[in-house]
């Protein structure tokens, strides 16, 4: 009788699937670095004045642009921007702020004529880049 025999050695597969599993019944560490990715960014919009995918903010109207102290949009007081935190867990992180007028920049309000001016958020790249941060966490821990 002719056979061949193959065999595959799994144990160094075994042993990486076990740290992969451990990283992910743990992924606080990945999260926080997605959530200081995320705020740096948050602060990226800011600067530019444009929403996470580079839109430009609309401009402020003439009349309040009239009485506002300085010329940045959603600066006045510095307040807001200073306030976008994370919290990371094992098994999330949420990325925002506690202020009380922050949705209303983000999301605008007619009431008032405010038109949105998102500052949180994540571009096509921004998921492309927190995916790899994950990745890299699972690879390598």
């Amino acid at each position: 009788m002719a056979q061949i025999e193959i065999s595959i050695n799994d144990l160094a597969a075994r042993i990486g699937l076990e740290e992969v599993e451990k990283r992910l019944s743990n992924l606080r560490p990945a999260f926080i670095s997605i959530g200081e990715y995320a705020v740096r960014r948050a602060n990226d919009n800011f600067r530019g004045e444009h929403d996470p995918d580079g839109v430009a903010w609309a401009p402020l109207s003439a009349a309040y642009r009239k009485r506002k102290r300085g010329t940045k949009i959603l600066t006045q007081s510095g307040r807001l921007r200073g306030s976008i935190t994370y919290q990371a867990t094992a098994l999330t992180v949420t990325v925002g702020t506690n202020t009380k007028y922050a949705r209303a920049h983000q999301e605008g309000y007619s009431k008032r004529n405010l038109p949105a001016r998102p500052f949180i958020g994540a571009s096509d790249e921004d998921v492309e880049e927190m995916g790899k941060i994950l990745l890299d966490y699972l690879e390598q821990g």
